[in-house]
């Protein structure tokens, strides 16, 4: 998405892989003024990995705007983009994010929105891993909670801008394939969660919770989504037996 979409070997931690089928249109109430944002560099993505760009939301001067930015967070501190890998910082704990000093400032000031037509969760059955697309009963975009920062390389002109994804305990839906899942925000929660004039740790938490379980629908696919060079919309057909 605007830049090269390559894939890394890296330990798949809960809602690592995500897919993004939306088009311009379908992203208008996100929109500051409730048309479709016009992103050329928007390209379907069916198999969404860590250190790939995703499009996010962030405010800009008062106005939501739509940037792609990469996911799996860099934090201030990181000597090197690889460096960062190691940490595989792609998801923020919700119980400990106020705290942890990758995520503390952020959330306080540096918080966006990651529009994603769903994710993929693998469900443990004794030895085997059986993956699932989840998605919501009801819309076709599922806004997800996130921090991003800013990181500067030594020497080069310009800056990589990263997020992670904020988790959070599973509801009773997601309990049946995984014990964590994304917070996903309903409207007026996106809202809230953009908001540059709160600040407080204290007034943004109550955000970070499991969402209603009946929001969600979820199916079966094949293990082609285990790789993240396999990305095509067969990844995200139905698994036959």
């Amino acid at each position: 998405m605007g830049h090269s979409r390559h894939s890394a070997r890296y330990t798949r931690p809960v809602c690592g892989r995500a897919y993004e089928t939306y088009t311009d249109e379908a992203l208008a109430f996100l929109s500051s003024n409730g048309q479709p944002p016009s992103l050329e560099w928007l390209r379907p993505n069916f198999n969404l990995a860590p250190t790939q760009n995703s499009p996010v939301v962030v405010m800009r001067n008062g106005t939501r705007t739509f940037e792609a930015f990469r996911w799996g967070l860099v934090p201030f501190w990181a000597k090197t983009v690889q460096a960062a890998s190691k940490y595989s910082l792609i998801n923020a704990r919700g119980e400990e994010i106020a705290e942890k000093r990758t995520y503390a400032r952020l959330l306080q000031r540096r918080r966006c929105v990651v529009p994603l037509s769903g994710f993929y969760e693998w469900k443990r059955e004794d030895k085997t891993k059986r993956p699932f697309a989840i998605h919501l009963q009801n819309r076709s975009v599922m806004c997800v909670a996130g921090v991003w920062d800013r990181w500067q390389p030594a020497g080069e002109p310009d800056p990589i801008h990263s997020f992670s994804i904020v988790t959070t305990k599973a509801n009773s839906f997601m309990a049946e394939i995984h014990d964590r899942m994304p917070v996903i925000l309903d409207a007026e929660d996106i809202e809230h969660w953009l908001d540059p004039e709160v600040q407080e740790p204290e007034h943004v938490l109550p955000l970070v919770r499991p969402c209603p379980p009946e929001w969600l629908a979820a199916y079966e696919v094949s293990t082609a989504v285990n790789s993240a060079q396999n990305n095509s919309p067969v990844v995200l057909e139905p698994r036959t037996p």
